[in-house]
């Protein structure tokens, strides 16, 4: 073998593998979230379920030779079925399964299926049903949160609805049953799921974070209908009917809406004349003025809306695109096709 074929070797077999992990990271990239089949009841392995959740078949984590009924779910130090048993919850039905809190306990995390003949068979995750809510400038400024500021009646907003676990892996294919109502308190104390003009009940989770103004969603809202005084706005669930029942519903988040200009007319106050703020002269002499003129008085507002402010317009950080991750192989595949 001459030298110079053993040097092109090594740079030969390089090429495989990185077309291969050029592979795997496009998989990572694309590879959706799991979803549960064919039911949102059917419960698979390496299915995210949770607390409060009624219904359940579990037939699909039992031993495929034996088929014999799952017992109890258990949870382990460090997720290791050979060390200590940290948690066991007690499965007397596993075609009819209810998820109580109460047997969970603070013990969320990883759980094996487990029967006496087969020991442990599958593993599944157990979370709780939780929600977030905040307030948003309207896209393109989602960055900006306005939670606890006084907010001009003509600034538009959106809310933002997270739910970590529940919108990434509650749904089966492309459906998404769970949902929450938007509901806002008035200064009065009234409550409705009207905000802005836009009805804000029923909206489905469809990701781990969702926006009011995303595609197909009820849209971006302008407070211009709302009298001034504090609000607050709180995500409750909606459906399913146990997370309705028992889970906990969102934060409150708060904003004011600001004074408006001639709110009891409708229409702004003229601003008085410069020449009447200029003082009559006198034939003896002429004396300053004892109240200064408008225009020298003029002082920046105490509050400033939010819409006075500019947001900011650095976007928000995504993950890594398929493109990038393309182009990064591209690079790779190039500098080894140069060693070759």
């Amino acid at each position: 073998m001459s030298a110079e074929t053993a040097c092109r070797i090594p740079g030969r077999r390089i090429l495989p593998a990185v077309l291969l992990l050029c592979v795997l990271a496009l998989a990572v990239c694309t590879a959706p979230a799991g979803a549960r089949s064919p039911t949102i009841h059917d419960i698979q392995p390496y299915d995210t379920v949770f607390v409060y959740e009624q219904n359940l078949d579990l037939t699909a984590l039992r031993n495929a030779t034996t088929d014999n009924p799952v017992t109890t779910l258990r949870k382990y130090q460090d997720d290791n079925p050979g060390r200590a048993l940290v948690n066991d919850v007690n499965v007397p039905d596993d075609t009819d399964f209810d998820l109580l809190p109460i047997e969970v306990g603070d013990e969320y995390g990883v759980y094996f299926a487990f029967n006496p003949t087969d020991g442990n068979t599958k593993q599944i995750l157990i979370r709780e049903p939780t929600v977030f809510l905040d307030v948003v400038l309207a896209n393109p400024y989602h960055a900006d949160s306005v939670d606890g500021l006084t907010i001009s009646p003509s600034t538009m907003l959106a809310f933002k609805i997270i739910s970590p676990d529940v919108g990434a892996f509650y749904h089966t294919g492309n459906t998404y049953p769970a949902t929450v109502d938007l509901v806002i308190t008035s200064p009065g104390g009234g409550q409705s799921t009207i905000i802005g003009g836009r009805d804000m009940s029923g909206l489905n989770l469809t990701g781990s974070q969702v926006y009011t103004d995303d595609p197909g969603m009820p849209g971006a809202v302008s407070l211009s209908a709302l009298k001034q005084g504090s609000y607050s706005v709180q995500a409750r669930w909606n459906t399913p009917q146990e997370f309705a029942d028992f889970a906990e519903d969102s934060n409150s988040i708060t904003f004011n809406v600001g004074n408006r200009v001639g709110i009891n007319t409708g229409t702004p106050t003229p601003t008085p004349a410069e020449t009447t703020a200029t003082p009559t002269p006198t034939a003896t002499a002429t004396a300053p003025p004892t109240t200064l003129p408008t225009t020298a008085a003029t002082t920046a507002p105490t509050t400033v809306p939010a819409t006075e402010t500019t947001p900011a317009t650095t976007p928000t950080q995504t993950p890594l695109s398929l493109f990038t991750v393309l182009g990064a192989c591209a690079v790779v595949v190039f500098i080894a096709g140069r060693r070759d």
